[in-house]
């Protein structure tokens, strides 16, 4: 009786303990992605009555708070950065965000039962933190889709997106946009990013590559 008793009462101190700890998501970082998933589970619900520009309105002021789009476009143009004049790092930034929108616009363009997943955060080099994030199918293998986030101004940004937990996003367009920059320049790599959301805002397949 007297070791039924103490069983029950490790049992319920260990149940205390699990009630008490803090989720795989625990953390401002974390909550940022949380955000995120759920209004993109929103968005794919509601894609067909939002229709694209619907979708592009819904997603770019969350998107516009979780990213900082100025830090990802400072790195994407790598060393060509320094050169360029305030008025032409604007036009970039614009455009880079105008991307990215339009992007996940023309992506989410339907809802087949998938949820997302946080499943930890991590430290990650210079103060930031990765949190570890999966998009379920309804059937078939969870995909990872990781972010890189960074403080700035006292609030965690998104600075990188890390899909199957090992493809930069960052790194992908840094080698991209430094080849237009190369040959076409800022004007270029600005017309270049405008084209890209034209053929996404008319639905053509692939543009976004």
């Amino acid at each position: 009786m007297h070791r039924l008793a103490g069983r029950l009462v490790r049992l319920a101190i260990l149940f205390a303990a699990l009630l008490s700890a803090p989720p795989a998501n625990a953390g401002p970082a974390g909550d940022i992605i949380a955000k995120l998933n759920t209004v993109f589970i929103d968005v794919m619900r509601n894609a067909k009555a939002l229709g694209y520009e619907g979708r592009y309105k819904k997603l770019e002021p969350v998107l516009g708070e979780a990213y900082d789009f100025a830090e990802m476009t400072r790195v994407t143009t790598g060393r060509h950065w320094r050169s360029l004049t305030d008025d032409q790092k604007k036009q970039v930034i614009a455009a880079f965000h105008d991307l990215s929108i339009a992007t996940f616009a023309a992506r989410f363009d339907g809802f087949g039962g998938e949820h997302f997943e946080i499943l930890g955060e991590e430290p990650a080099p210079a103060g930031s933190v990765r949190v570890n994030n999966q998009i379920v199918p309804a059937s078939g293998a969870p995909i990872r889709i990781d972010y890189l986030l960074r403080q700035n101004g006292g609030q965690w940004r998104i600075i990188d997106v890390y899909l199957k937990s090992s493809v930069s996003e960052l790194a992908v367009r840094r080698a991209e946009f430094s080849d237009i920059l190369a040959k076409s320049g800022v004007d270029g790599l600005v017309a270049d990013l405008k084209a890209r959301v034209a053929k996404l805002r008319n639905g053509e397949a692939g543009a976004s590559n």
